[in-house]
């Protein structure tokens, strides 16, 4: 059976919450594809990287475009860029394609930004956060990842190639409304 690709799904998913009034942070820009696509939709997009490599890749890609702030620096910080609501936050979980493969997300790191990210959303945010499993500390990552979802989220939709060993996986998530803890 042939998989819909997994940038496709994210992108269908992204079509339904980004509006023109939408603040979008890119937590991992990586060459810009995500960045792209947000900075065309949504009023603003924050696209953020620890590789300067990245953050040229994307400005290039997304030169067409000025409501976009990029930010050299971990995802760790986006408390210290940010001071006002988001409505999405996206995260491409691994390292940055066609460069180093030892320059990779790091799950602690990655659960930082989560928290921080979970206190900046609107009260309709969503995030979307896709694992890639098949390099070293990426299927760690993808299991600290899902435990945190499973905690302070519910799982709106989940999407992954059946049946493929350490397929990656895409999360989408919005906020979960307590009633009572």
């Amino acid at each position: 059976m042939r998989h819909r690709n997994i940038n496709e799904v994210n992108k269908d998913w992204l079509k339904q919450v980004i509006t023109s009034d939408s603040v979008i942070v890119d937590a991992t820009a990586g060459n810009g594809h995500d960045t792209l696509f947000c900075a065309g939709i949504a009023k603003h997009v924050y696209a953020f990287d620890i590789q300067k490599e990245a953050i040229e890749n994307a400005k290039i890609r997304t030169s067409d475009f000025s409501n976009i702030t990029y930010v050299l620096d971990s995802h760790a910080t986006l408390n210290q860029y940010i001071h006002t609501p988001i409505d999405g936050i996206i995260f491409n979980l691994g390292y940055l394609p066609t460069s180093d493969k030892s320059t990779i997300t790091q799950a602690e790191s990655t659960l930082t930004a989560c928290n921080q990210a979970l206190e900046l959303l609107s009260s309709r945010g969503f995030m979307l956060i896709t694992c890639y499993l098949g390099h070293p500390g990426g299927a760690s990552e993808a299991a600290a990842v899902k435990q945190w979802i499973d905690t302070h989220f519910f799982a709106y939709q989940s999407y992954t190639y059946e049946n493929v060993s350490l397929a990656p996986i895409s999360y989408f998530i919005k906020k979960r409304h307590r009633i009572l803890d």
